[in-house]
């Protein structure tokens, strides 16, 4: 049906808004077609997933390549499908993020760049894309087929791993292989997606506090240097292509425990510290920060200290104390941060000098240390009171959240939802009291690929016998769950509240939603 001219006038119009701020550098911004058509009035389905990290596929000889985490097409065509039924061809398709690895380049692509933060030139981050799209055929065709059912629409956000689809040559090998010309795909722009009334907003959730995948001035992602123009490297891609990267040859599932920093933290048990003392710090405050906010602990005895708040101050003067309190007794970090040798020294005096840096370490992500430090009963940023000990309910991530959400909330004052991925720990609804008016729901999309929590991996590996570190080489993806997660709610959340789903489907099955807590995807 050829569209109205009011309707190519809303689109013109939303196209313009939905590109959001441009990326800085001198590459073009990308920008969803100008055919875009709005869809008709009536109810809609909102649908979030991400992190698929499709990457470079399969070796010459047919096998996966080891980096390759999303060996999962047919199971996604099947939970689109089931998707479009369920949402009666009226569904808006929100990937929030990392749809495609971009960090993972082929052996050929050396992406040497300018120096340590910048790394793909344009051209090459282009040809990375061109190569991982030729290995994903199917991916993309399902992703298309979906978006021309009905009254389907395709809303792509750029995650850290695939931020250089903002860039107009890198965006347009996606856009054609999607025939966005049919005005049926929107790339969100500026990272931050919303409903039409507001609502519901969207993100991949690299930005929130100090993560060690922001970048500083997004959406702009390139700086100009004296040879060209280079994408940057935020610190967590140098620390992808170190660990994950060089590692997954022997750890093929280093990278597909949730939360994303266990693996690490079992490899280093095996292996012991790598890098300097800097990177390891900061790899540090990544792997405590990146807990997810549905863990939650509850300290018993006595009355609630009314008014015990931790103190940053005090918090800052403990050092490398409070990252080792906040560890669990047995953490490989803390025992090599407190062992008496020269590595150990060296990453004490620079988690000293972190504690103390106030831009380097933000106060939000400082006291989210001084929660987990009392969780585990070492309370080092108040005075020591028998009243503290007692009946208090932390959620360790709420904080730093909560100071994400209230700038959120500057730009999108009728967000009363809010979701993200990027973690690949799925979460539940459970809300944040951003003021004391507006308390916000917030979900987390979890992974569209196989992944296992920590618990559900030190299950398997005791079943075969072997160590958490033992078991990262001795696992593969296909031992893991055959399930991926999805965020489902109506558009404007009112009746139904926004909830958290498995697609659970083992080969040879036709696939079904189940319950988050469902056995089989433990």
């Amino acid at each position: 049906m050829r569209p109205s001219l009011l309707n190519v006038v809303l689109a013109l119009v939303l196209t313009s808004s939905c590109a959001g701020a441009q990326p800085g550098g001198n590459a073009l911004p990308a920008s969803t077609s100008t055919t875009w058509i709005v869809p008709g009035d009536g109810s809609r389905l909102v649908a979030v997933i991400s992190d698929h990290h499709a990457g470079i596929g399969r070796r010459p000889d047919g096998r996966w390549h080891e980096t390759e985490d999303f060996r999962w097409e047919m199971e996604l065509k099947a939970f689109l499908d089931a998707l479009a039924v369920r949402g009666g061809e009226r569904v808006d398709l929100i990937i929030a993020g990392d749809l495609l690895e971009l960090w993972q380049p082929p052996a050929d692509i050396r992406c040497d760049g300018a120096s340590a933060d910048l790394g793909c030139t344009v051209p090459e981050m282009r040809a990375i894309t061109q190569r991982v799209l030729a290995a994903h055929p199917r991916l993309t065709q399902a992703l298309r087929r979906f978006a021309e059912r009905g009254e389907n629409r395709l809303h792509i956000i750029p995650g850290n791993h695939d931020s250089a689809l903002l860039l107009a040559a890198v965006w347009q090998p996606l856009a054609q292989a999607l025939d966005v010309g049919r005005g049926r795909v929107n790339l969100v722009a500026n990272g931050v997606w919303s409903s039409r009334d507001g609502s519901v907003v969207v993100e991949h959730g690299h930005q929130i506090g100090a993560d060690v995948n922001r970048y500083e001035d997004w959406p702009g992602i390139t700086r100009s240097a004296t040879a060209g123009t280079y994408l940057v490297r935020p610190w967590g891609e140098r620390f992808v292509q170190k660990l994950f990267n060089e590692q997954e040859a022997g750890y093929p599932i280093i990278d597909n425990l949730s939360p994303e920093a266990a693996g690490a933290r079992y490899h280093m048990a095996e292996r012991g510290l790598w890098g300097s003392a800097a990177d390891m710090a900061r790899f540090l405050v990544f792997n405590l920060t990146e807990t997810s906010p549905a863990q939650k602990a509850s300290f018993v005895g006595g009355e609630t200290a009314a008014g015990q708040e931790p103190d940053e101050a005090r918090g800052r003067t403990q050092g490398h104390r409070l990252f080792a309190a906040a560890l669990a007794e047995d953490d490989p970090y803390g025992r090599a941060m407190l062992a008496d040798t020269p590595e150990g020294a060296a990453l004490r005096a620079e988690l000293d000098a972190l504690a103390r840096d106030g831009e380097r370490l933000s106060p939000a992500e400082l006291l989210l240390l001084c929660d987990q430090a009392a969780l585990r009963g070492k309370p080092l940023c108040i005075e020591p009171t028998a009243g503290y000990m007692a009946q208090k309910l932390l959620v360790p991530r709420e904080r730093v959240l909560r100071q994400h959400l209230a700038q959120r909330l500057e730009q999108y004052p009728r967000m009363r939802v809010f979701v993200y991925g990027h973690t690949h720990e799925l979460e539940k609804r459970w809300p944040v009291q951003v003021n004391s008016m507006i308390s916000v729901d917030v979900l987390n999309s979890g992974a569209f690929q196989r992944v296992v929590g920590e618990k559900g991996y030190l299950e398997r590996v005791n079943k075969k016998g072997v160590t958490p570190a033992q078991g990262l080489r001795l696992l593969d993806l296909d031992d893991l769950p055959p399930c991926y997660s999805a965020v489902l709610m109506p558009e404007s959340p009112g009746g139904a509240a926004p909830e958290t789903l498995r697609w659970h489907m083992p080969p040879g099955t036709a696939g079904a939603f189940v319950p988050v807590g469902d056995p089989r995807c433990d």
